[in-house]
């Protein structure tokens, strides 16, 4: 593959372009290998170092993970930068997941409604043993973060919607600051309680149900979070 010749463009930035064309053209998903190093100089005609710098732009950009003895995957975080909403400049962590909580709740719910209607028997059968882990997380004592994370996210992919998935990718990393607000005192009332709630609302196609426990899941979060704030401020006067 003869790589356009565009003078404003570097070869390092017209390799790394023909790679995501490479992909794109052939509708590979996350977790797919890709061609090996050698392959790929064959493929683009240009330097290693040029298809190694090419490499790092994609692995920086969320586009590919290098797995060392295994090769370079495509990544499953579909190339959604770490920060794209420059989330690490507000520096007010309860405002900001506050902040978060407000769109996840005009969103989240009707995730949850697609993915009653939508979610397939695999993506059902992984809720429920994300449901299992999290029970077992927190029956001892473990941090259970990113196992709420993955059932937040795995519920949007089952939504069926891909822009809302993708959205929503970034707006659960308010989770991990939701657990550190609260310190954990919703972890059995709300978090499994509901998340129980949603993943049965969900098995059993009820898509009023899902809208519902969603809601109520964040809501509850939110009434925590602004407690939490007005003592903060409260106690600063």
């Amino acid at each position: 593959m003869n790589i356009p010749n565009n003078k404003s463009k570097s070869l390092v930035e017209t390799t790394t372009q023909g790679i995501i064309d490479y992909i794109t053209e052939r509708k590979m998903e996350p977790g797919d290998k890709l061609p090996t190093e050698t392959e790929f100089l064959e493929i683009f005609e240009v330097s290693r170092g040029t298809l190694r710098e090419a490499f790092k732009i994609l692995v920086a950009r969320n586009v590919l993970e290098i797995r060392q003895g295994s090769g370079t995957f495509i990544s499953p975080n579909k190339g959604i930068p770490d920060d794209p909403l420059g989330l690490t400049f507000i520096y007010d962590d309860h405002t900001l997941a506050l902040d978060l909580l407000d769109v996840r709740l005009m969103l989240e719910p009707k995730i949850a409604q697609l993915a009653a209607i939508n979610a397939t028997d695999e993506q059902k059968e992984r809720m429920e043993v994300l449901t299992q882990r999290l029970t077992e997380c927190i029956n001892n004592g473990t941090s259970y973060a990113d196992v709420d994370t993955e059932f937040h996210q795995l519920v949007a992919e089952a939504s069926g919607n891909r822009v809302l998935s993708n959205i929503s990718y970034i707006l659960i990393s308010s989770i991990q600051k939701n657990i550190a607000i609260t310190l954990d005192v919703q972890k059995i009332s709300n978090t499994l309680h509901y998340h129980t709630r949603i993943l049965n609302d969900i098995i059993n196609a009820d898509a009023v149900g899902a809208f519902y426990d969603m809601t109520m899941h964040l809501n509850l979060l939110r009434e925590f979070m602004v407690n939490k704030l007005h003592e903060k401020q409260n106690s600063s006067k």
